[in-house]
């Protein structure tokens, strides 16, 4: 068993977690508004925004499969997921694109396959959290979707995140704020 699914699974609660959250992962990697447990046989990429060069997600590689992860801001006791996933719904299907949705370890899921270009289309799971004014959105795609090894590694990693929201009045939805790491793993308080 890996270092993360360790510290995962010896917790009360299996996370993803608030940084008030006393049970809470520690020694973390920080971007910012998220943070995780390292993992050497992890691979960690921060995604750019093109446009404005702002980091919008990070993402997880573990042998052929990826997790990418978002937080968003949400209001004060809302449930955003319900509501994002209703929306990422009708917005595929409105494109032709099959859609399901499941009961997953993460409660609603949604499953379907995504053009990427030249015909060709890649399945991908969508899932999320709601947290204490934020949302924690994870994709899955590769090998993980049909390989419960490489599943399992992915959503240990997911459950293992520290979402730290900060006290800045935002918008339900906005993309939470990420920064690179100092290249140091950082022990950070609640």
């Amino acid at each position: 068993m890996s270092d993360l699914a360790t510290s995962v699974t010896n917790q009360p609660n299996k996370g993803p977690w608030d940084n008030s959250d006393l049970n809470a992962p520690k020694d973390l990697v920080d971007f910012g508004s998220i943070a995780f447990v390292p993992n050497q046989s992890v691979g960690v990429r921060a995604e750019v925004e093109e446009g404005t060069q702002r980091i919008v997600a990070i993402s997880f590689d573990y042998q052929e499969s990826v997790l990418q992860v978002q937080a968003f801001a949400s209001a004060k006791g809302d449930k955003l997921w319900l509501e994002v996933s209703s929306d990422i719904t009708e917005s595929l299907t409105s494109q032709g694109i099959f859609v399901q949705t499941i009961s997953g370890p993460h409660g609603l899921e949604i499953e379907t396959e995504l053009p990427i270009g030249n015909g060709n289309t890649q399945k991908v799971r969508l899932f999320g959290f709601d947290g204490d004014r934020w949302l924690l959105r994870g994709t899955i795609s590769g090998a993980a979707i049909s390989d419960s090894d490489q599943r399992n590694q992915l959503e240990d990693i997911f459950r293992g995140i520290v979402v730290f929201r900060g006290e800045t009045p935002l918008p339900p939805r906005e993309v939470l704020p990420l920064t690179l790491p100092t290249g140091s793993i950082v022990t950070r308080a609640n």
